[in-house]
């Protein structure tokens, strides 16, 4: 089944879904010149996990899952590589801070699920320049300090919803939400 099927995709005119198939069709072609994929070996892929939140220093258990899609983990020969796929308009050089929450939940997943620690993390930029490039960003595997931070944000977002405090956090979701304009009034 075609996954425009499943979730359909809408263009202004005949125009823009033009111009959207082109730019599939380079940023495809240039990923696929720039990344070896026959040599890599998809243990996961778009695999939606969801483990117990268990703090790893602590052991205490937060009594919530923790849920995400990967995009992708490729078995590597020292552990699992997790990879996330991100579009860019340019490349960024802060991709290791500006996703360390969302590339920590995503080793956390893998290593419960998996039952080893990562390798190594990557984000792929695909970057939506004149010229499509390919920028990949590795990183080592998290750390115990990576963990600490990881669990102080859902630990303050869970201490904030038991107080009915409902902070708000932008994010790549807000574009899809519903309620997006009442959260950032």
């Amino acid at each position: 089944m075609r996954s425009t099927e499943l979730e359909p995709c809408f263009f202004d005119d005949d125009v823009h879904e033009r111009k959207c198939r082109q730019q599939v069709h380079d940023l495809t072609t240039a990923y696929l010149s720039e990344i070896n994929i026959v040599e890599e070996k998809p243990g996961a892929i778009e695999k939606r996990f969801e483990v117990p939140l268990i703090d790893p220093s602590t052991g205490e258990d937060l009594g919530i899952p923790l849920v995400g899609i990967v995009d992708l983990v490729l078995d590597g020969m020292d552990g699992p590589v997790i990879v996330d796929f991100k579009t860019a308009a340019s490349a960024s050089s802060s991709c290791q801070v500006q996703h360390e929450v969302q590339l920590t939940a995503y080793a956390y997943l893998v290593r419960e699920v998996f039952g080893r620690d990562e390798s190594a993390l990557e984000i792929r930029q695909l970057v939506k320049t004149k010229t499509p490039k390919i920028v990949v960003h590795r990183f080592p595997p998290r750390t115990d300090e990576h963990f600490r931070r990881f669990f102080g944000v859902v630990r303050e977002y869970l201490d904030s919803l038991d107080r009915g405090v409902f902070n708000y956090r932008s994010g790549f979701g807000c574009m899809m939400c519903d309620q997006a304009r009442s959260c950032a009034s």
